[in-house]
């Protein structure tokens, strides 16, 4: 399912694949400060940025990536 929505959002976008990373990355780092985590808690930041990833992008009203609710973490 992941797969499909990913290259459904490349199809419609031709920076999908850098907004998306850049789009993990904010979000990973959020997760990580929200979980005031150490380097011994790197495995569990990366789960939760994996979970939240895959629930954004598995949400229906999302058809752009400008539609993700992390999208507003780029902004700041």
């Amino acid at each position: 399912m992941m797969g499909a929505v990913f290259l459904k959002l490349l199809a419609e976008e031709k920076r999908a694949f850098d907004l998306l990373y850049c789009i993990t990355f904010k979000m990973l780092d959020h997760q990580w400060l929200t979980m005031q985590a150490s380097y011994m808690d790197f495995n569990a930041v990366m789960k939760a940025t994996r979970r939240q990833m895959e629930r954004e992008l598995l949400l229906e009203d999302i058809q752009h990536l400008y539609d993700m609710p992390s999208f507003r973490l780029l902004i700041w």
